[in-house]
């Protein structure tokens, strides 16, 4: 039985993180959590800004725990907190930025935990994270001690409302229906975003983005790419699935829509292989499918080399994996990425996942 999904986690938005730091109301510790990265990286620069910029070079740092260093040693959680405690004759706050601390060892965690505690006060500590295991000791604390802010991805009319405003900036308006078209054919991931907004606003030279401007600029990559990486999984190309997959998410494709479309494809998958075994005609399973002509005749021959059995599994394990993304269990890059590699296992081992 799956879990739950668990809610989001409460903290304030970016928009809150914004107005705060332009008050100077700035705390010792936060922990910034979302899959937002666009948000998350702005953020991180209004603080850095609030440093002097002469003494930016000794008062802001950032480390990524377990990168290695030229010496050959891994950042760790010690290094961090050495520099956020270290003693300064700069009149400027201390910027220490720590990503990924959910690779913190446990060896390290009372450290942190202490640090917590007591944070220094002429420092600010942020922990950053796309996702955070509650389970553990120093999330858990993390929650209590700092200052949340969370970068949940956006809705279509919440990046709807924030492309209005970043394009009044650059002295562009766009139609409604040219950005409805716009959103579902990049995606809401802001860098994407706004890196198609850039090249509209530039052609359209402060004027007016209609419909007919966002079909010759913006390729139509999501819709494109879904259906490259369809076929990829029905051929069993795990490699070609694989990097395909990595395209959609460093598109900024929601990992959650690229389940939804895999769970229509094996539903598409299901409704083929039911109708076949009722004797229904060709046009019939056409119609369901939404395949037609050599198409059709592919996917069709794919349906009758697969399983029943293999399908709806198919089906389950995207439900599965669907519910380990909402309960942060591990990333969603991670979990896609096992999955695509299960759902294109070579036909010799396929038997072997029922097997149980």
């Amino acid at each position: 039985m799956s879990r739950r999904p668990k809610k989001k986690l409460d903290g304030i938005t970016y928009e809150d993180f914004r107005r705060q730091v332009k008050e100077r109301r700035i705390e010792p510790l936060y922990l910034f959590a979302g899959e937002e990265q666009y948000l998350q990286e702005r953020a991180l620069k209004l603080l850095r800004d609030t440093v002097d910029e002469a003494d930016r070079a000794f008062n802001v740092f950032t480390f990524t725990i377990g990168e290695a260093h030229s010496t050959g040693a891994k950042t760790s959680a010690r290094d961090a907190i050495g520099a956020a405690n270290e003693i300064t004759l700069s009149t400027s706050r201390r910027i220490i930025v720590i990503k990924e601390f959910d690779k913190i060892k446990e060896d390290e965690t009372e450290m942190v935990l202490e640090y917590l505690k007591r944070p220094a006060p002429m420092a600010t500590v942020v922990f950053q994270a796309t996702a955070v295991d509650q389970r553990r000791k120093i999330s858990t604390a993390l929650l209590k001690s700092a200052t949340v802010v969370a970068f949940d991805r956006l809705s279509e009319q919440q990046a709807a409302r924030w492309a209005e405003g970043y394009l009044k900036l650059r002295d562009c308006r766009i139609e409604a229906s040219a950005l409805g078209l716009l959103i579902g054919l990049v995606g809401t991931r802001l860098s994407r975003l706004a890196s198609e907004l850039d090249k509209l606003a530039s052609y359209a030279g402060g004027g007016f983005i209609n419909s007919a401007t966002v079909e010759e600029l913006v390729p139509r990559a999501r819709e494109h790419t879904t259906w490259e990486l369809w076929d990829a999984i029905l051929e069993r190309n795990r490699k070609r699935a694989l990097r395909l997959t990595e395209r959609l998410l460093d598109d900024g494709n929601d990992p959650l829509m690229i389940l939804g479309a895999l769970a229509g494809l094996y539903r598409r998958l299901l409704a083929a292989k039911d109708l076949m075994a009722r004797g229904a005609p060709a046009e019939e399973v056409n119609r369901a499918t939404g395949r037609y002509g050599r198409n059709a005749a592919d996917f069709n021959a794919r349906v009758s080399r697969s399983a029943r059995e293999e399908i709806v599994h198919g089906l389950r394990r995207i439900t599965q994996v669907d519910n380990a993304i909402k309960n942060s269990e591990a990333t969603p890059r991670l979990q896609i990425q096992y999955l695509v590699a299960e759902l294109t296992l070579p036909e010799s081992a396929r038997w072997s996942i029922f097997a149980f």
